[in-house]
């Protein structure tokens, strides 16, 4: 078991599996662009079917060696639920389900330098963006209505119902109104320009470039995280050599004491008669 874990931990494993998910990748779309019933295809099959064991025997060896702290590790959950969901039956009903792996290439974000740090970023601040994403729900909500019940005549292609306003405004939102020339609603109807102004300096400016300020904090502080560990532990071991500095000064000040007070026990002053 002792062996199985140093292999399992060791660096050069660690790089062929990245090596393994990479070159699984290439395969993965060699196999969606080539052609049905080549040799060329047969062997890409073989490639991945071996590919694929290599990252199942990865995924059992890293139950086997982290037992029950595989529960408490996200990316270790991540990755064996990728490459076992991706491990699906091609014949019969369940050929359709082949394309389940696919998945297999999200595991080169556990092995692309910062890129776990990057998603915990984003996951970290999804939440905290919650009250944010209400406020643009809000905002975004009434413009839909109001768009609609303008131009619902006008424009029944864009505007027609409340769908296809959400859909058109979000294009809006994310293209900053590069394409509201063509706009039909603008034709004779100069007081329509403030509408959408509003909506892009409220939507797209505002909100969008809050999203983006948060999501960058957030970003750094998990890239920094591991400096401010290792910055917290040189610190604790930095208080616990000065603690032990302290009780070494203490003791020898009292065993000074103590020596001195037996010379006076030993060897008493002589008092002038």
């Amino acid at each position: 078991m002792k062996h199985i874990r140093s292999i399992y931990r060791s660096g050069f494993w660690q790089t062929g599996i990245g090596m393994a998910v990479l070159a699984n990748a290439i395969v993965l779309g060699l196999i969606a662009e080539g052609r049905p019933d080549t040799i060329t295809e047969y062997r890409l099959e073989l490639a991945d079917q071996g590919l694929l064991a290599l990252l199942v025997a990865d995924a059992m060896l890293c139950i086997l060696v982290r037992g029950r702290a595989v529960w408490r590790s996200g990316w270790d959950m991540f990755d064996i639920g990728v490459t076992l969901i991706s491990v699906v039956p091609s014949f019969g009903t369940f050929s359709t389900f082949r394309v389940l792996r696919t998945v297999r290439v999200l595991r080169l974000i556990s092995f692309i330098p910062n890129s776990r740090a990057m998603v915990d970023a984003m996951l970290g601040a999804l939440r905290n963006m919650a009250a944010a994403f209400v406020v643009l729900g809000v905002v975004f909500y009434s413009f839909v209505v109001i768009v609609t019940s303008l131009f619902h005549v006008i424009d029944p292609a864009h505007y027609g119902t409340l769908a296809r306003s959400a859909a058109h405004l979000y294009t809006v939102m994310v293209t900053l109104g590069s394409g509201l020339d063509s706009e039909i609603v603008f034709d004779d109807r100069p007081w329509v320009l403030p509408i959408y102004g509003a909506f892009i300096v409220v939507a797209s400016f505002g909100l969008m470039n809050m999203f983006i300020a948060v999501l960058v904090a957030a970003l750094r502080e998990e890239l920094e995280k591991d400096t401010i560990q290792e910055e917290r532990a040189r610190f604790d071991r930095l208080e616990r050599q000065i603690a032990a500095l302290t009780v070494l000064v203490r003791t020898q000040r009292s065993d000074d004491r103590a020596r001195l007070d037996q010379a006076d026990i030993d060897h008493p002053a002589q008092l002038p008669l």
